[in-house]
């Protein structure tokens, strides 16, 4: 890796980290169709130096929108793909831009020179030979998700902070063995610990790692590259930040998969809840439009009501904000599923200044007549039990929600993974939200929503050491589409038989919609 002060006199040498890589030929690399990966290296590239060393890129998606009608009075504006990452491809180097923080890296293919207009142009942050070989410092859970897809656990090398909040079995147990270092946390590295003080102590141990930092890290901080996938305003946004990491190894064709198959199933399964919660007219309807996915109009329309909100001791409820930076994704996802969810109203609650006045809160009384008569709620926290002591049963008893046994918090795959694996799942949760509020095909589980009242909090499996690498593949099945499989058409022009939708739930019961089943993790 090279920073701006040492890339002059480092253009001319070997490889970057002093490694020493296999080599190919470039006519034989070129007849792959996926990019370069692993140890190789491209060898006398000056013999065709326009070869295009990267025929698998990234490109942006194209994301579903909420709508057409902007129903919060010009409030919001969709995002139509992802919004703050770009990377280009220029034959033998590749420029991942995060726009979040206005930084650009250069990645040049092993084997080949950078090239010396855009080193001496001092515009990026850090200019670094692919595929990476220094190691990886994570600075935070959520960006374990993206390592394990692309079967990259061993290119972690460090880790900064508590590992308490880590919930993959495979990553604690590299922890607990030693081959990932805890910096300034709380595990005792033995044998690590003067690399394990702080992240400057670990880079003079380990030079050519590079750390990845949070959105609001010090974009000019030493060997860091800044991820910034968790300010994107849609889930497909977010989840398409696996690109950056993949840029990293060259993995571009593996991540386009895993982008595209998990966008699939989320598209899948909203229109299936769309096609399950409305009549044959509207989907004619919606036909014309270019609508997909919509935000609840507030009229009443016989659909299920979602609440979703938890407590926040000290400050009082935090409840949906559709939409705002707070709301996160749960208004996405009640569109998804086309189910109302509650929206706080406007200039209702307070927002301590001394959070900036960015977080709103309800009190008691505000709650109780916010949420009373919502049909679901997700409680979104692992601390159920600690508010339902401090506030009482009677106090909840006056939510139609509890008293119908439909409350549900986000333990079903553990206490902590609704901040880490789950980011590799969001789909998986959009067709949780989707089963919850009745409209999916029936034979979905809920596996992140756990109903309070039923189900056991979730236990993470144990790492299979001995496939340690193997990518994570989650162990659900993928969606088919009810529309497709039935064949349902209206009767005719302005001909709607009322008991059509019903008739199609009922006959989907009687088919299995699973496509095919996923590999199920047998790492986890």
């Amino acid at each position: 890796m090279f920073t701006k002060l040492a890339i002059a006199a480092a253009i001319a040498t070997q490889p970057a980290f002093g490694i020493e890589t296999n080599t190919v030929d470039t006519n034989t690399l070129l007849q792959d169709v996926e990019n370069t990966i692993g140890d190789t290296c491209i060898k006398d590239f000056n013999t065709n130096p326009t070869a295009d060393l990267f025929p698998t890129k990234w490109s942006s998606p194209s994301i579903k929108t909420y709508g057409d009608v902007d129903l919060y009075g010009a409030k919001f504006e969709p995002s139509v793909t992802t919004e703050l990452l770009d990377i280009t491809y220029h034959n033998n180097y590749k420029i991942i831009h995060n726009k979040f923080v206005n930084a650009t890296y250069l990645l040049y293919q092993c084997g080949t020179e950078p090239p010396v207009e855009e080193v001496e142009s001092g515009n990026h942050k850090l200019i670094l030979e692919v595929p990476h070989k220094g190691g990886l410092l994570l600075t935070s859970t959520v960006q374990i998700p993206a390592i394990e897809l692309l079967g990259l656990r061993n290119e972690v090398k460090a880790y900064v902070g508590n590992t308490k909040w880590i919930s993959s079995p495979c990553l604690n147990h590299m922890l607990d063995e030693g081959e990932i270092i805890n910096v300034d946390g709380d595990r005792d590295d033995v044998g690590h610990s003067e690399s394990a003080s702080s992240v400057e102590a670990f880079l003079a141990a380990y030079p050519d790692a590079l750390v990845l930092g949070g959105p609001y890290d010090n974009p000019d901080a030493a060997n860091t590259m800044v991820i910034a996938g968790s300010q994107e305003n849609t889930n497909v946004g977010q989840f398409d930040w696996i690109a950056f990491y993949a840029a990293l190894y060259n993995k571009e064709d593996m991540s386009n998969r895993i982008a595209g198959s998990a966008q699939q199933n989320y598209d899948c399964a909203s229109e299936n809840s769309y096609f399950l919660s409305t009549s044959p007219i509207q989907r004619k309807l919606k036909a014309t439009t270019s609508t997909t996915r919509r935000v609840a109009e507030g009229e009443e329309d016989g659909r299920p009501t979602l609440l979703w909100a938890s407590w926040f001791s000290g400050y009082g409820w935090s409840v949906a904000s559709c939409p705002t930076y707070q709301s996160d994704t749960e208004c996405e996802w009640a569109a998804a599923c086309n189910v109302k969810i509650l929206s706080r109203p406007e200039g209702v609650g307070n927002a301590p200044e001394s959070l900036g006045g960015r977080y709103w809160y309800l009190s008691d009384e505000e709650f109780l007549e916010f949420g009373k008569d919502a049909d679901r709620w997700v409680y979104k926290s692992q601390h159920w039990l600690k508010v339902f002591e401090e506030k009482g049963e009677e106090y909840f008893q006056q939510f139609k929600a509890y008293r119908n046994q439909q409350v549900y918090d986000t333990q079903g795959v553990s206490p902590n993974s609704w901040y880490e694996q789950r980011l590799a799942e969001y789909y998986v949760v959009g067709m949780d939200v989707c089963a919850i509020m009745g409209v999916d095909d029936g034979l979905h589980k809920s596996r992140w929503l756990r109903n309070i009242f039923s189900d056991p909090i979730g236990v993470m499996p144990e790492c299979n050491v001995a496939e340690i690498d193997e990518p994570y593949v989650a162990p659900v099945s993928e969606c088919a589409p009810i529309a497709a499989k039935l064949n349902v058409a209206s009767k005719g022009e302005g001909e709607v038989n009322v008991k059509d939708n019903a008739g199609a739930v009922s006959a989907v019961q009687g088919f299995t919609l699973i496509a095919s089943l996923a590999v199920v993790a047998s790492l986890w």
